[in-house]
């Protein structure tokens, strides 16, 4: 079974940005001196052997799908 890192990807000025989702994933950011990660760091991290995976924030409208 391979590592695997989180990452969740937010859009922030109309710019799409990788940021860190799990203690490894911030530790890989702090190593690179950044707080997101970028697409040229994830691809080194996956040639070390990671698997990554991208986990998805709760849209703010799924709120409204939930109410009567």
């Amino acid at each position: 079974m391979k590592p695997t890192i989180m990452v969740t990807t937010r859009t922030v000025y109309g710019n799409a940005v990788i940021y860190p989702a799990c203690d490894q994933s911030r530790v890989f950011a702090a190593l690179a001196g950044t707080k997101t990660l970028t697409l040229q760091s994830l691809k080194k991290i996956k040639a070390l052997g990671y698997e990554i995976t991208e986990r998805l924030d709760p849209s703010p409208l799924d709120a409204l799908k939930a109410m009567p």
